[in-house]
């Protein structure tokens, strides 16, 4: 049977790190895995509550543990955990999420393996606490059994992390090495998502299997006009890369987020980023004309 490897990205997560490994050592699979454990050097107990679980890892988990020895950072501590991967197929939880469903690693193994003509698949994500309560919207999106592309994930950003299952190979593929080689990006998620897609089909289950957490030190908690910054980035590489339809929306993204960032840092006196925002506007100017017409 074809391996799967499992990346998990932590960092301070000493409150939820057992329930997210304990997620993965109930996995019923007929297949072995590959556990690639990444910690970017946490402060608290994170590391200690990681090897005492190890202790107890089930026989077909291989485990591939680092505590790093310097903070790298969320997206270069993701870059260096793809390149630890060996497995035929890669599935991922961060630390402070977890899985739900026993059998969602062999659900979605079962379905590329029958399906050679997909890249990816992903499942429905419920929504949780600090304390493990549903929050009221319970989902973090309606994934439905159908195929999607590429544009809709990037206009919606609906596919979770914890939901998705690729082939290893995407990671080989040009679209990945083109879109996924800045280590100050924001984001990595979605835009690997995005570069599975052109490697194959994407399969959506309206199954959940996954809880994403949402809390007040999560990456993408809250608003911060410094770090759109980071976002115009990400936004610009895919425009660059996919051209057509998926440009325009990006560009349309980097506009308005800047146009409202750089009013924002004028109110609060910070010139500097808001003339850092009013270099994305420029950059912009075919939007920018569009929009003052209106």
């Amino acid at each position: 049977m074809n391996k799967v490897s499992i990346v998990v990205l932590v960092y301070n997560q000493e409150k939820f790190i057992e329930k997210n490994l304990r997620g993965i050592f109930m996995q019923k699979t007929n297949f072995p895995i590959e556990l690639i454990i990444s910690n970017d050097k946490s402060t608290d107990k994170t590391d200690k509550i990681i090897r005492d679980l190890l202790k107890d890892v089930p026989k077909n988990i291989d485990v591939v543990y680092t505590n790093h020895e310097k903070n790298l950072g969320s997206t270069p501590n993701f870059y260096y955990s793809l390149k630890k991967v060996t497995g035929k197929y890669v599935a991922f939880c961060e630390g402070d999420d977890y899985w739900t469903d026993e059998n969602k690693l062999q659900i979605q193994y079962d379905f590329l393996e029958a399906n050679p003509s997909y890249s990816i698949c992903c499942h429905n994500a419920k929504q949780v606490d600090e304390n493990d309560i549903l929050i009221n919207d319970n989902q973090f999106s309606s994934i439905e059994n159908r195929d999607y592309n590429t544009l809709e994930i990037y206009k919606n950003w609906q596919v979770h992390t914890t939901s998705v299952f690729i082939k290893s190979s995407v990671l080989e593929s040009d679209a990945f090495k083109k879109t996924l080689k800045d280590p100050t990006l924001l984001y990595f998620d979605t835009i690997l998502f995005m570069s599975a897609t052109v490697s194959g089909k994407m399969k959506g289950m309206n199954l959940t299997m996954s809880a994403y957490r949402r809390h007040s030190v999560g990456l993408s908690a809250g608003t911060d006009i410094k770090r759109d910054l980071r976002h115009n980035k990400l936004d610009q590489i895919t425009a660059d890369f996919y051209k057509n339809k998926i440009a325009h929306h990006a560009n349309w993204m980097i506009f308005t987020r800047s146009r409202i960032d750089f009013w924002e840092a004028f109110r609060k006196y910070d010139f500097p980023l808001a003339f850092q925002h009013l270099k994305w506007i420029l950059r912009k100017y075919k939007i920018l004309r569009i929009y003052l017409l209106k």
